[in-house]
């Protein structure tokens, strides 16, 4: 019997990292009551076959399935608080330029999210339209803040969400993302879902379905993901 608990605490386990929330507690108490009468029936194997695999599993489950996408305004706050770094980099590249005109009397070019670029030679190679040296004024704050800002929003951001399910900004206005399925994404999509922010300002371009009332951006729809409102 000792063995057959191994097996069931561990499917248990497996099954509720897909989860979050009281549905993983809900599934893990569940399954470790189903199972351990199964065991006891000698029926363990055929109901662990019925269940299918832990994320087929924690499918019947997820109570965040059904869950509608949370509103714009909540999101975009959340946006703010969790790009930060970023902002705070675009801020500074402003100030920078606005001394650049009162010292030189020349402009400066700014956007947000920066442009990316990469300088090959005389040339670069650039994400977005842009031209090299555009940034040009402002040195190290461009090329080591901005990828430092644009490392944690895509890269940081993306792997806390799939690892706890949120971010430092949507857990201050309760909101949580999930598979369409309400399970918890995976590390490549949490990534992938921030990815145009590499694209600079035409980044923006990814909230277009905001225009006609769709309360997810184009790489949500891409992906295969959402943001909803917590389970409390």
């Amino acid at each position: 019997m000792s063995n057959e608990q191994e097996i069931i605490d561990d499917y248990a386990e497996r099954v509720g990292r897909h989860l979050l929330g009281s549905s993983r507690d809900k599934a893990k108490a569940e399954l470790g009551a189903h199972l351990s009468d199964a065991a006891e029936a000698g029926e363990l194997e055929h109901s662990l076959s019925r269940l299918g695999t832990p994320r087929e599993a924690a499918a019947t489950f997820a109570g965040l399935a059904s869950a509608p996408p949370a509103p714009m305004d909540v999101r975009l706050v959340a946006v703010v608080i969790d790009n930060l770094p970023l902002v705070g980099v675009t801020l500074t590249l402003l100030v920078r330029g606005i001394a650049r005109i009162a010292e030189l009397g020349s402009g400066f070019s700014l956007a947000f999210p920066p442009f990316v670029y990469v300088k090959i030679g005389e040339g670069c190679v650039a994400v977005g339209p842009t031209q090299c040296d555009v940034y040009g004024y402002a040195g190290l704050l461009y090329t080591v803040g901005v990828p430092l800002a644009l490392l944690w929003s895509i890269v940081g951001l993306g792997l806390v969400e799939a690892w706890t399910g949120t971010s430092p900004g949507k857990r201050l206005m309760g909101l949580c993302v999930v598979t369409e399925t309400g399970l918890r994404i995976h590390p490549v999509t949490g990534i992938v879902r921030r990815l145009s922010l590499m694209l600079g300002p035409i980044a923006w371009l990814d909230w277009i379905p905001v225009a006609w009332g769709d309360r997810r951006r184009v790489l949500d729809h891409l992906t295969g993901s959402k943001v909803v409102r917590a389970e409390r």
